[in-house]
């Protein structure tokens, strides 16, 4: 034994030699508490790694990965860039900027990562720390956000397209009342010659076609009448059945099935268009033949079923579901198909509307549309209402009574209507029906009429003028006739004038409308108030 290996060691030694040792075991202890998984490699295998990483990978202890090559867990591009930081910065290189990776865990799946490496030379060689973090729930968060941006500039496209579509159907509501009103006219006119009857039938018939036109936009921008009532949905889909097997033609079956009683809250004739439109797309979609069926069904959702337009809130709906064993559609088509104007088929054969008016018609409905399809096999189309409490009242204004007498001739209707030729066809109407007809521009004129007038037996008025409303007409007429009958016309639904702030509480009628019908209906409005 020499005297060096007897000598004491020297205390700053000592103390130097703790503090490294204390220094790794704080590091040790460090790497292993860390929340996210630490791997350090040598470029080939790995030579640590920590708890998390352990779970990371699926293992259940760290010699299940030590040892390993560290491209059987990840794929690690960074190494290039580590060593030629390395090369260029010596060991003093700071961390790679983090990169996204695939872990492979030890089971074969795999987890969407991201890898922060820090390099540093190792003995002489390139090596690195890497801290791995698992961003599955991260990258769904943002995912779940990029969908709800989605489906928030899908509802702005869709609110505005809606808008324009609504004010479009309502301009062309008051030209479609001109021509179906001389249309009517003509027809009824006996000097016309027999040889004109045909070019005004065809006349009648494109103004017709126009109006179901009009209405389809109407119901996509969530602005056509609507009439909510307590419906059963078998009893829907039982009287429907007759009418879709003559759309399907030959070659086509129709099969139902009913559920147990589903009682919702709609429109009795909008839920038939859409039950319609579906059958002629089917139709459509199976040329050589097929299978049509329709099922109605109570179903319960959870969260996260998606339809048109977002996810389907939870809840017991009555569901009507439609599927055809036709062509079907690519994901492309189904990302399309209630856009206005969009059709897949040949010019001149649809209006692409069809689809777009059931995707209002169910929004207007408070209900929700699905699709599923895929190509060379079939389409599915699910109907989604909410079921309706038992104790629910009607909103809808009781219809008039039918069989009262006509009321007298000459009686006098103030009407007010903006629009020039409309009102010279009311006008016209009116009195080949009897009727004294004051008429006037705007509600400031009619107010000044009324005020002349010793007598008025009732206020027919378009709802929506410039300046004052119809609405607010009513209410400063009524001041002076409480019992005054007031009839309101517009181009839009109940629920759109509503939605503009024009509250009422008269009888609406609905643009374009014929001579005879607007008869009718100011007949009924007023032997309905002398039977009073």
């Amino acid at each position: 034994m020499t005297e060096a290996d007897t000598k004491p060691e020297d205390p700053d030694r000592r103390a130097a030699r703790r503090r490294s040792t204390d220094g790794d075991e704080r590091y040790e202890r460090l790497v292993e508490l860390a929340p996210d998984g630490i791997l350090i490699h040598d470029g080939e295998q790995i030579v640590v790694a920590n708890a998390a990483a352990v779970r990371l990978a699926g293992a259940h202890h760290r010699d299940q990965l030590i040892g390993r090559p560290i491209d059987s867990f990840l794929n690690p591009p960074y190494l290039k860039a580590i060593e030629e930081q390395l090369i260029g910065s010596g060991d003093n290189a700071g961390p790679v900027s983090p990169v996204r990776d695939v872990l492979r865990r030890l089971d074969g799946s795999q987890i969407e990562v991201e890898v922060t490496a820090i390099p540093f030379v190792d003995r002489g060689r390139a090596s690195a720390h890497l801290v791995i973090r698992d961003i599955t729930e991260r990258l769904a968060a943002q995912a779940a956000g990029q969908q709800a941006e989605e489906y928030l500039r899908h509802a702005q496209k869709m609110e505005a397209v809606g808008a324009l579509a609504g004010g479009v159907a309502h301009e062309v509501n008051n030209m479609m009342s001109v021509v179906l009103g001389f249309g009517e006219f003509l027809l009824q006119d006996p000097a016309l010659p027999e040889g004109r009857l045909p070019d005004v039938q065809q006349i009648m018939k494109a103004a017709d076609r126009a109006a179901v036109v009009t209405r389809e936009l109407l119901a996509f921008s969530r602005r056509a009448f609507h009439k909510p009532e307590l419906l059963d949905l078998n009893v829907v889909v039982r009287e429907l059945g007759p009418m879709v097997r003559r759309l399907l033609g030959e070659g086509r079956q129709l099969t139902v099935a009913f559920g147990s009683p589903c009682r919702v809250w709609a429109d009795k004739g909008q839920l038939e268009q859409v039950a319609v439109n579906l059958a002629l797309n089917a139709r459509d979609a199976m040329p050589t033949g097929g299978t049509l069926t329709i099922t109605t069904a109570e179903v319960t959702l959870e969260d996260g079923v998606i339809g048109y337009g977002g996810a389907i809130p939870a809840g017991h709906y009555g569901l009507i579901a439609v599927r055809d064993t036709g062509v079907g559609m690519d994901r492309a088509t189904q990302a399309r198909i209630f856009e206005p104007f969009f059709t897949t088929k040949p010019a001149g054969k649809g209006t692409g509307l069809g689809l777009a008016a059931a995707y209002g018609i169910m929004e207007q409905n408070k209900g929700y549309i699905a699709v599923a399809s895929v190509p060379g096999e079939g389409t599915t189309f699910s109907l989604y209402l909410p079921l309706s409490p038992e104790d629910a009242a009607s909103e809808t204004i009781d219809e008039q009574p039918v069989g009262l007498t006509a009321p007298e001739a000459g009686m006098t209707v103030l009407l007010v209507e903006d629009e020039p030729a409309v009102r010279a066809v009311i006008v016209r109407s009116l009195e080949r029906g009897g009727f004294r007809v004051l008429q006037a521009p705007d509600a400031a004129v009619a107010l000044q009429l009324a005020d002349r007038e010793a007598r008025l037996d009732l206020v027919l008025t378009d709802l929506m003028m410039p300046g004052i409303g119809g609405a607010e007409l009513a209410r400063r007429l009524k001041e002076s006739w409480p019992d005054l009958p007031v009839m309101f016309m517009s181009g839009y639904s109940a629920e759109e004038v509503r939605r503009r702030g024009s509250a009422h509480d008269g009888v609406l009628i609905q643009k374009p409308f014929k001579p005879d019908t607007l008869l009718l209906s100011v007949n009924l409005a007023l032997a309905a108030r002398t039977s009073q």
